[in-house]
């Protein structure tokens, strides 16, 4: 007992820890920028909690940390309040942390949640429980209701009044439980303010971060993602996007570069921007490198698709088109996986702009069923523009591949069976869905649409190789495994066949 209430405390406090060495690198980075009247305050907000961390480690018998809280008390006293250099105290939250990974496993996944969420989900769980058993017993009222139609028809009207109940409640149960997934942004933020900082200080150059949206909550399980591909763009922005102090003013601007990061969410996804006021991307550049490299790009194509191409950005590339395609490949693959997609936007000379699409949850979607040669797909809803009957008439071939003439455009059409196998001549009866993703359309073509589900993300075994097209699977209502569509991945298939499109097909 005395054992269990000892790991109990300490795992209490390596979790208070870590919170409190966020609000203390925190508070050290806005005081390198902050005012005269801004900076003693955040110094106050410091030193209380490094007293505080400094206390507890003494009360879990943690001398080591007690020991170094002390030590970077004592370079806090010592900083020069006229230009505060704070790279020491940084260092010491790192050794902390460092310390902290030592003690174990305790800290994994730890999270807080509120007693009232608690409450919340128990009361739910208990009206699960009432409506599960009023639909038994309705069951079984319909079963014994006899011959009488009236009777019946009463009895099985209770039925579907419970069972309508029921789902309401599980709704309820649903978006409670996602709740407690979703973790606000600003815990992110704090960590990618720091990259700022170290990369700035080790580039020379001034340079801000402004944030906003920090409230706007994010899957937990998207958040892992996300540090890694917003710390690439942060890094990338200072060390290539921002100019050096001597540059700015030659091109007259503020000698202080500034990277704006912030976030938004709807009821479908979240949107995170990483935005810098630096020398932009040079798109002539971009082109004539991509030529270089075997790649080049026809009239009328975005040149900052080349970013994203594996291999793109070599030394000579770097140079060109400021850096920005270095692992852009690997982030933007790890993006589309999870739904989601990146947009970029830049002016030579004012900036760039990367965007970030994330869905709200991982886990559970919306999505249309599809059926085509009688395999079941599922395709996310957020992807999705439009779905209508397939008209002969607006079906042409050009160069053996089908397109669909589309609110005065001409789509590529991937026939599901087709490319994947299960047909061999493509349909000219059935449905098309409009899809949209990467900024690219496509028609894809299926024998029936069988409505919108809720679906349960499921990722395919790490020992198959995923194709084309495809992101994970799902269990439906009957039992069934069925696939998920991946949307960027149709657009990767050929409206030739079944294989990946090369590089710079019809968007």
């Amino acid at each position: 007992m005395i054992h269990d209430a000892m790991e109990g405390l300490l795992a209490e406090f390596l979790l208070e820890a870590q919170e409190r060495l966020e609000r203390v690198e925190e508070a050290l980075l806005e005081s390198v920028s902050a005012g005269p009247q801004a900076l003693v305050p955040r110094l106050e907000e410091v030193r209380r909690e490094l007293h505080t961390l400094k206390g507890n480690a003494g009360m879990v018998g943690r001398a080591d940390l007690q020991a170094l809280a002390h030590e970077m008390e004592d370079a806090l006293e010592a900083l020069d309040l006229r230009e505060p250099r704070v790279e020491g105290l940084l260092a010491g939250i790192d050794r902390y942390r460092a310390l902290l990974a030592a003690a174990g496993d305790l800290t994994q996944g730890g999270v807080r949640i509120s007693f009232g969420r608690v409450d919340a989900l128990v009361e739910l769980l208990a009206e699960t429980v009432i409506f599960r058993n009023r639909l038994r017993e309705a069951l079984a009222r319909a079963r014994q209701s006899g011959p009488d139609p009236a009777s019946a028809r009463d009895a099985w009207s209770e039925v579907e009044s419970a069972h309508e109940q029921l789902g309401k409640t599980l709704d309820l149960l649903q978006d409670g439980v996602m709740r407690l997934r979703m973790v606000p942004l600003r815990t992110l933020f704090r960590q990618l303010g720091r990259i700022v900082h170290d990369e700035s200080v080790r580039e020379g150059k001034e340079v801000r971060l402004v944030t906003a949206g920090g409230d706007t909550p994010l899957d937990k399980a998207l958040l892992e993602l996300s540090s890694e591909a917003l710390g690439h763009l942060l890094r990338n922005a200072v060390v290539h996007g921002i100019e050096t102090t001597e540059e700015r003013r030659a091109a007259g601007k503020p000698p202080a570069g500034t990277i704006r990061l912030a976030a938004e969410a709807d009821a479908r996804e979240v949107r995170i921007e990483v935005e810098d006021d630096g020398q932009g991307l040079q798109r002539d550049a971009l082109i004539a490198a991509a030529e270089r490299l075997g790649h080049p790009i026809g009239p009328g194509k975005d040149p900052y698709a080349l970013l994203f191409l594996p291999g793109f950005s070599t030394r000579q590339a770097v140079d060109l088109s400021s850096g920005r395609g270095i692992g852009l490949s690997a982030v933007q693959e790890a993006v589309e996986q999870r739904g989601g997609r990146i947009e970029v936007a830049s002016r030579e000379g004012i900036g760039t702009r990367f965007r970030l699409r994330l869905p709200l949850s991982v886990s559970i979607t919306r999505a249309l069923l599809l059926r085509c040669d009688g395999e079941d797909y599922v395709l996310p809803l957020a992807a999705v523009v439009e779905s209508l009957p397939l008209a002969a008439a607006a079906m042409h071939e050009i160069n053996d591949a089908c397109v669909l003439a589309w609110r005065g455009d001409l789509l590529p059409l991937i026939d599901l069976g087709f490319s994947f196998g299960t047909a061999t001549a493509r349909r000219r009866s059935g449905y098309a869905v409009v899809v949209e993703a990467e900024g690219g359309r496509r028609g894809v073509v299926a024998d029936r649409i069988l409505g919108i589900r809720e679906v349960v993300v499921k990722g395919l075994d790490s020992l198959l190789a995923a194709p084309t097209g495809i992101s994970g699977s799902t269990i439906l209502g009957d039992g069934r495994a069925v696939l998920i569509l991946d949307p960027a991945g149709l657009l990767a298939l050929s409206p030739f066949g079944g294989a990946p499109a090369e590089s710079g097909a019809a968007r």
